[in-house]
């Protein structure tokens, strides 16, 4: 009997010691592992930044940490051992996220607060995982290549965690050039203009716009906007564009390409110009006016206006292209001319209020398209004109000359009369 209540103790001492020795080993198996948080994945928006760009670094965080322990169990009956294993989980105390970096070439983008890290992200269960996009921008004076930021991640309760995220620079542009501009064009004339948009960059670009940004009087452009969208890497597009000319002379234009890499807007320009050339068309031609006007007198010039167009037009008139001036008629109408015709127009220049030296008066000539209603106008004709001072009257010097040579042939006339009734009186005496 006595045996036996030993042998009892015996075996209760031996279990009791078998649970302890579980206990302690879950409980170090517990403080060994914690939880284990990874970075499983990242993405960078913009995929390449341009010098000065914004974007966004977006990782997912994912608690891998699983806990399992091993329970070794006897009973009393067999006198032989099992093995239980059980499985528990641990939360992840996240505490901050934030972004470091060797240079200032990549950096949070702060805008509006100081703020350059995510405090108290809170817990994440066992298996469970959470994007975090983190702000960034590249400096203006960020060069070409790849850096690595480390988004770094502070775990309360297992170990922190550093990943270096590679984030591209390349500050190659959306450009914009000709590809087919003549470099003349006649008046009223119509032509397509093509130019081409390419993108330089290693990632596609979006939103890609082309628009006549300014345009010179006299041009007209169809469409004046066309919508490209999205432009793959190192892609191009050709825009046409269909350029009226309404005045001669030489006129400049410009177009711009805008587009968006990520959130960030930039644009580039094309400048270019054109002359519009009036070859075979209405022409003003100067039939009188004189070399040299003295101030004040009225100068008189005569214009005949030909039709040399392959077609009538209507709404003619010539008028001067200055101001400041007086001028008359301020316009001279003639209204409608067949093809071939030629009419006179005259003007009368008062120079009153010219300078003296050499005057350029500029004329010009409208008319309208019998089809389309259109306005068109040419540069016209310059007319030189001298204005001199006028010569101040020698008449008063002349006179004064005359009276007084008037005098003296008086005064010798007299002299010689007094003379002579002096001689007749001493013969008589």
């Amino acid at each position: 009997m006595k045996e036996q209540v030993k042998k009892i103790k015996g075996l209760i001492a031996v279990l009791f010691a078998v649970v302890f020795l579980s206990l302690l080993a879950t409980a170090s198996a517990y403080a060994a592992e914690g939880p284990a948080v990874m970075i499983t994945n990242y993405e960078v928006e913009p995929e390449v930044l341009m010098p000065g760009d914004t974007g966004t670094i977006t990782v997912t965080i994912q608690n891998m940490g699983v806990l399992s322990t091993e329970t070794e169990t006897k009973t009393m009956t067999t006198m032989y051992t099992t093995a239980t294993k059980t499985t528990s989980t641990v939360s992840a105390e996240i505490e901050t996220i934030r972004l470091s970096s060797r240079s200032r070439d990549i950096e949070w983008f702060r805008e509006g607060f100081q703020r350059s890290e995510y405090y108290n992200v809170g817990a994440l269960g066992s298996g469970e995982s959470i994007s975090i996009s983190l702000p960034i921008k590249a400096a203006a004076y960020a060069q070409d290549g790849t850096y690595f930021p480390e988004v770094c991640i502070e775990v309360e309760n297992g170990e922190n965690v550093r990943f270096p995220v590679p984030v591209k620079v390349d500050s190659s542009e959306v450009e914009i050039f000709e590809q087919d501009i003549p470099s003349e064009i006649s008046l009223s004339e119509s032509k397509e203009i093509v130019i081409v948009v390419a993108n330089n960059r290693p990632n596609s670009v979006s939103g890609v716009n082309v628009r006549v940004k300014s345009k010179s009087d006299g041009l007209e452009f169809t469409p004046e906007r066309i919508f490209i969208g999205d432009l793959e890497a190192y892609g191009k597009k050709e825009v046409n564009f269909t350029l009226t000319s309404f005045v001669a002379g030489n006129k400049e234009f410009s177009f711009d390409a805008t587009y968006k890499n990520g959130i960030n807007s930039h644009q580039n320009e094309l400048k270019s110009s054109i002359l519009v050339k009036s070859i075979a068309d209405v022409k003003l031609i100067l039939v009188n006016a004189p070399e040299s006007v003295l101030k004040g007198e009225v100068a008189k010039i005569d214009f005949d206006v030909a039709n040399g167009m392959a077609k009538d037009i209507k709404a003619v008139s010539v008028m001067p292209a200055i101001e400041g001036l007086r001028i008359l008629p301020s316009e001279y109408f003639i209204g409608d001319m067949e093809v071939g015709d030629v009419f006179s127009a005259s003007f009368d220049v008062y120079t009153r209020d010219l300078s003296i030296g050499d005057t350029k008066i500029p004329f010009k000539l409208v008319f309208r398209d019998v089809d389309t209603d259109r306005r068109y106008e040419t540069t016209g004709y310059v007319v030189h004109i001298e204005v001199k001072e006028p010569q101040k009257s020698e008449l008063p010097n002349q006179v004064l000359f005359f009276a007084m040579l008037v005098m003296l042939v008086l005064a010798a006339v007299l002299v010689w009369i007094r003379a002579k009734r002096k001689r007749v009186r001493q013969k008589v005496g």
